[in-house]
């Protein structure tokens, strides 16, 4: 759902838009401006820090990249700062710092649309829940579609809808979908009375 919702598979029925624009009608260059898609899958590639964050933005200067960092609650001391080589082979950085690399990637990109997909999904649950709460300069003024199975990205959420065998059984806020009883309400309150939810 979320390649489809980034624009790179299209849709074997009907259409998905951006802004009114079916989004295969876009230049391929103005839909990776307007649409990231963020996987649990965060890529460090050999080279410098600065390396890696100026693949979304080559033009950035080294106080764009800085700010881009602190933006995402960026504290690893590097031995090299922008200039530590990463990557294979290079300083190692946590699970945890690669994704804080890719949200800096997003903030210097600066899209309208963010995908999420289970993009803390391979993070122990409590580093995962303060990323998710931490990069507000990433989400703050764009449309935001976040996928995930754990219930409090959902509970974050403005709007959450319910998929069950590939069709939206539910659409609605966290606190209407409870009063409502239905599917999310009987999975939040199993989530919640087994623990996960602290």
């Amino acid at each position: 759902m979320s390649r489809l919702l980034a624009g790179i598979h299209g849709p074997r029925t009907g259409r998905v838009d951006l802004g009114g624009v079916p989004l295969l009608e876009l230049p391929l260059d103005r839909l990776r401006r307007e649409v990231a898609l963020v996987t649990q899958e965060h890529h460090v590639f050999v080279g410098t820090l600065a390396d890696n964050l100026r693949l979304a933005a080559e033009d950035a200067t080294d106080e764009q990249l800085l700010a881009a960092l602190e933006a995402v609650d960026w504290n690893a001391q590097l031995p090299d700062g922008l200039q530590t080589r990463v990557g294979s082979g290079g300083h190692p950085l946590t699970p945890a710092q690669a994704q804080q690399v890719a949200l800096a990637r997003l903030v210097l990109a600066d899209p309208h649309t963010l995908v999420l997909d289970e993009a803390t999904a391979l993070l122990d649950p409590r580093a995962a829940r303060h990323l998710e709460r931490s990069p507000d300069a990433v989400l703050q003024g764009r449309t935001v579609v976040a996928v995930g199975h754990r219930l409090h990205t959902a509970y974050d959420a403005d709007r959450v809808a319910v998929v069950e065998a590939g069709r939206v059984t539910e659409l609605a806020s966290h606190d209407e979908l409870i009063e409502r009883g239905g599917s999310y309400a009987a999975l939040w309150e199993s989530w919640r009375s087994d623990g996960s939810a602290s």
